[in-house]
């Protein structure tokens, strides 16, 4: 049996096509095939038996492919593991190198010992030949182009099946016998020029031409061939790349006809231009007549008698008084736009508040920029002066073109915008630096930028709406006003506008107040409601429908607001933006999806301490009627009500003037005459609002640090954003603005950035503090009637209460008035004060029980 074994195995190494090659342990060789004693030029193993096989591989010159090879035996000695690699080799000498597979066996012995190794090296050259062929031919049939294969003689070998699409044919061997009487421009056969352009790519690598042939019908087929010589096997080829140029040839016919049709247009144009002139100047000249007789009307309306009119007489005055007023909007829109355009336009300078204005400029432009995520970056000196004279509402219309177009042609990142003061070329200047992160301007487009009617890089800026008059209007006013505007802008990266302006300090004593005229007057029917989580804004806004007559209802959430909306037919609800677990746009979406067809239609004023423009399409999108912002402006109010109220229970009365309050030497911090705007000239009002934030806010900054030690960023961020809102309603910029970059920063998960901001928020409290002085201890005016709550308004409030102190939640603090106002002390048993300590202690399950207790007293 051992001797058959021996025959059989000398068989196989004698007729087996592949290298095979048996090692010892040493790397000696043992036994191998005929094919291995062929490549060494040997008929027999006598003299490599016992040669180590690295000197047998060394003879085919390649000392890479030796080292790989005993870095393999070492790898296979020590791991006892069989490997399969693929290499290249030349055993020829010739230099033509060939593909193997190598499988390398380690052979063990009886103990489980190393004791040599088996090779195969198996020629996979034509396979792969073969497996490169099939893909060539499957991406060449895939390609859009068509495809050709010809010899050094300009002999077509083959092609892909686009070739034949492209020129009609049905077979690859129609194309073959036909290519030549296809390939002809204006019918004529080329067959020698397009073998030289074959010859040609041939010896240089590539060319690329147009040609001129014509498909199997005789229309004629434009073309762009481009030649490449490819190496096949062990020559050359050349293959054809044939694209076609019918569409193209076609476009630029047509385009060739639209720059004649351009030319004819030309003069069309100009005469239009020469025309446009003359209309701008009709229209400011019969917009200014216009409005003469206009301004009589309106004048002559307001102050005619209507004591007796009748209701229809009264309804029709004012309709004519609303239309008058509609009408001189539309032809005063005309006549700046004509002016503008004559360069007749009129500045108006006066003193106004420059903190009151950057406020107003950064609350709408801050809603504008986060509603497209972006981020809102600010910034005012505190060199530049309180009180500025100019024309504030030209100022304003300059600074907010050029963020308005930060914002519009910013996808991602930021606008920044700085309000500062410097001098430059010995004069003093107001700085407005606006800088985004969006699409930048091209170079060549600069020249260009500040024209009318001009919307630069269309293909990138295509979908963004606008006239292109913004910067035209922007560079005329800051001419206007004797300033310059510079800019810088990198293309992709983003762009700055600088504005100078003379600086004019002004006279705080000359600033315009701003007070109602008239006053919507409600009937005792109205039913009205407020929603506010913020107990001083709750206040406030009762104060102020007070004044109208109206008696309003309350709720503390959006879930206490979906409630009562179902219990009662409101006339007008006024919805807080910002409120914990049901903000005010999803509240008024579940109103609007409740199955009341009132409750559809049922006026909605949003409540945003936010934005001024801009945010109305946001608000209405949710379903809200209108927005007023936070701080409440009386005049603004009275609008809304006269706009929302029905007509049948309201009525318009003269309006009080507020009473005088002493002003404050330190308006940055505290300006108590903002605040009793704020509050509608309420003296009595104010003092409560002054108390109620001595009392509640005092320990807010601690407040919050601590919710940041336990990690509970929602309770900060909503007493930083209620410490903001009370702060800016009793006239203290400075806190607000301060606890406002906490706000912004927790809402933006910097939760880092929020706490090195602490400290100063701490020194502008304790500044704020210190100038408030110590709490009032005097008896505070009676509230208003509309803001007694009745029984219903004090079950409610249990019904509020009681999940958060089942929760242990800290909102409870926020209550303390309201529990006040709403459980009178009996004369035995659980009291408000008792209930509101227990609460400030954080005994929640003791302020459970009195609250029960108290909802036991009143069942």
């Amino acid at each position: 049996m051992q001797k058959k074994l021996e025959q059989y195995l000398r068989l196989m190494l004698e007729h087996s096509p592949d290298i095979i090659i048996f090692l010892d342990k040493e790397g000696r060789c043992v036994l191998c095939s005929k094919t291995f004693l062929a490549l060494l030029g040997r008929t027999d193993d006598t003299d490599i038996k016992g040669c180590f096989f690295a000197s047998l591989y060394a003879t085919f010159g390649d000392r890479a492919f030796v080292e790989q090879s005993a870095e393999r035996f070492e790898d296979i000695k020590a791991g006892h593991k069989t490997t399969t690699d693929n290499v290249s080799i030349d055993f020829s000498g010739t230099g033509r190198v060939r593909q193997y597979s190598i499988n390398s066996t380690p052979i063990m012995d009886e103990a489980g010992n190393f004791d040599g190794v088996l090779v195969l090296y198996r020629d996979i050259t034509d396979l792969l030949r073969a497996e490169g062929d099939e893909r060539t031919a499957v991406m060449l049939n895939a390609t859009p182009l068509a495809c050709t294969f010809w010899d050094a003689e300009g002999n077509l070998q083959d092609c892909n099946e686009e070739a034949l699409h492209l020129f009609e044919i049905a077979s690859k061997e129609e194309l073959q016998a036909r290519f030549y009487e296809l390939s002809g421009a204006d019918g004529t056969v080329s067959r020698d020029q397009v073998r030289e352009h074959i010859r040609h790519a041939h010896r240089t690598g590539r060319l690329v031409f147009e040609w001129m042939h014509r498909t199997t019908s005789g229309a004629p087929l434009p073309t762009e061939v481009t030649l490449v010589r490819v190496a096949w096997r062990d020559d050359y080829r050349v293959v054809g790349y044939t694209r076609d140029l019918r569409e193209l040839k076609a476009q630029e016919a047509q385009m060739r006809e639209t720059d004649e049709r351009n030319r004819e247009l030309e003069v069309q144009t100009r005469a239009a231009q020469v025309a446009s002139q003359a209309k701008s100047k009709f229209l400011a000249s019969m917009s200014h007549e216009i409005r003469t007789p206009m301004n009589a009307i309106i004048g002559m309306s307001e102050i005619m008698r209507t004591d007796n009119l009748d209701e229809t007489q009264r309804r029709f005055l004012e309709d004519i008084k609303k239309m008058s007023r509609s009408l001189l909007q539309i032809i005063n829109d005309i006549l700046d736009i004509s002016k503008i355009e004559a360069g007749k336009l009129d500045l108006v300078p006066v003193h106004f508040n420059m903190m009151e204005w950057y406020d107003h400029i950064c609350s709408l432009s801050r809603f504008i920029a986060e509603a497209k995520d972006l981020e809102w970056r600010q910034f005012f000196s505190p060199g530049v002066p309180l009180v500025i004279y100019g024309d504030d509402v030209r100022i304003r219309q300059v600074v907010i073109n050029i963020i308005n177009n930060a914002v519009k042609y910013t996808k991602v990142g930021y606008v920044d915008f700085r309000v500062d003061r410097a001098i430059k070329q010995g004069r003093d200047y107001l700085i407005f630096r606006i800088q985004d992160s969006g699409i930048g301007i091209k170079e060549e487009d600069f020249p260009k930028l500040f024209g009318t009617f001009q919307q630069l890089d269309g293909e990138s800026n295509r979908g963004i709406q606008g006239t292109g008059l913004g910067l035209a209007i922007t560079k005329n006013l800051v001419t206007m006003m004797q300033g310059t505007i510079e800019f810088e802008s990198n293309y992709g990266i983003g762009s700055v506008f600088t504005v100078y302006l003379p600086l004019i300090e002004g006279d705080s004593s000359q600033v315009e107040k701003k007070d109602a005229s008239s006053r919507v007057w409600a009937a005792d029917e109205l039913q009205c409601l407020v929603v506010d989580d913020n107990q001083i804004n709750l206040t406030v806004a009762l104060a102020f429908l007070a004044l109208h007559h109206i008696k309003a209802d309350t709720a503390v959430s959006g879930k206490e607001a979906l409630q009562k909306v179902q219990e009662k037919r409101y006339d007008l609800v006024f919805m807080d933006h910002m409120m914990p677990e049901m903000d005010g746009i999803e509240t008024v979406r579940r109103i609007r999806l409740l199955d009341d067809e009132w409750l559809k239609t049922m006026p909605i004023i949003a409540l945003s301490a936010n934005a001024l423009s801009g945010a109305q399409e946001r608000f209405l999108a949710a379903g809200m009627n209108d927005f007023i912002a936070k701080p409440i402006d009386a005049e603004e109010l009275n609008r809304k009500l006269a706009i929302w109220l029905p007509l049948e229970k309201t009525s318009p009365v003269e309006a009080p003037k507020p009473a005088p309050g002493e002003v404050v030497r330190e308006p940055a911090l505290f300006d108590q005459q903002a605040g009793l705007r704020n509050t509608g000239g309420n003296e009595g009002l104010y003092r409560r609002i002054l108390n109620i934030f001595r009392k509640e806010h005092s320990r807010d900054v601690q407040k919050i640090r601590d919710a940041l030690e336990m990690e509970d960023q929602v309770l900060a961020h909503r007493l930083a954003h209620t410490l903001k809102s009370s702060a800016g309603l009793l006239g203290s910029v400075r806190v607000k603005q301060s606890a406002l970059v906490i706000e912004k920063a927790l809402a933006e998960n910097r939760v880092a950035e929020a706490q090195a901001s602490l400290p100063q928020l701490e020194d502008d409290m304790d500044a704020l503090l210190h100038v408030l002085g110590p709490v009032d201890e005097s008896p505070e005016p009676a509230l208003p009637r509309s803001g007694v709550p009745d029984q219903r308004t004090l079950l409610d409030l249990i019904a509020t209460l009681r999940p958060l102190l089942e929760a242990g939640n800290t909102d409870s603090l926020n209550y303390k008035e309201a529990i006040k106002a709403a459980f009178p002390d009996p004369p035995d048993g659980p009291s408000a004060s008792h209930l509101i300590q227990q609460i400030e202690d954080f005994e929640f399950n003791g302020a459970l029980k009195t609250l029960l207790h108290i909802k036991e007293s009143f069942a």
